[in-house]
């Protein structure tokens, strides 16, 4: 329904925002044109107008049309409103020194993760501004720095764990963060 009546702007918008595609807009424009001549009924059919556009290459890991899919996908199911409902839940549900152990597989989904559980990890011990209020208490501790990524023999054997990244974080007995209004 969305390739087949989504203006060439909002199709461009979600393959650029969702799937992090480059040439969203050129995509957009041959989907626009492609369902002028018959409604888009099929993926192969997608596929084919993708490729149309952005050429396959063998040296690539990953097909062309894999980003516009990803867009369409996250757009569809609502993934990144839906895991920011979810880390929230996890924080609530959490009981004191409880593990909440995510494993994201595209960036936009990283840096949610990441964003989320540095904000709530945080103790900032700096000085406050007359007037400021001091900062929640840390809700999470960081059990790593950095995201922790698949060894290469895990990628070797497990194709899919290529872009997979996992971050954990250990329940402190601090409250829950009140989401600002």
């Amino acid at each position: 329904d969305i390739i087949n009546s989504f203006d060439e702007k909002d199709l461009a918008d979600i393959f650029y925002t969702y799937g992090e595609e480059k040439f969203s807009r050129k995509i957009a424009r041959a989907i626009v044109a492609a369902r002028k001549e018959s409604p888009i009924e099929t993926t192969l059919q997608l596929v084919r107008i993708i490729h149309s556009v952005i050429k396959p290459r063998h040296n690539d890991k990953i097909d062309p049309a894999t980003r516009t899919f990803q867009g369409l996908r996250i757009y569809v199911n609502d993934e990144l409103n839906e895991l920011k409902k979810g880390l929230s839940i996890s924080e609530n549900l959490l009981k004191p020194e409880g593990i909440l152990v995510v494993v994201s597989f595209h960036s936009l989904e990283d840096r949610i993760v990441k964003l989320f559980l540095k904000d709530r990890a945080q103790e900032n011990l700096s000085r406050l501004l007359p007037g400021e209020h001091p900062p929640a208490p840390a809700s999470f501790k960081l059990l790593s720095k950095k995201a922790v990524e698949a060894s290469a023999t895990e990628k070797d054997t497990n194709p899919r764990a290529r872009s997979a990244k996992l971050r954990a974080a250990q329940r402190t007995s601090n409250p829950v963060w009140k989401e600002a209004a």
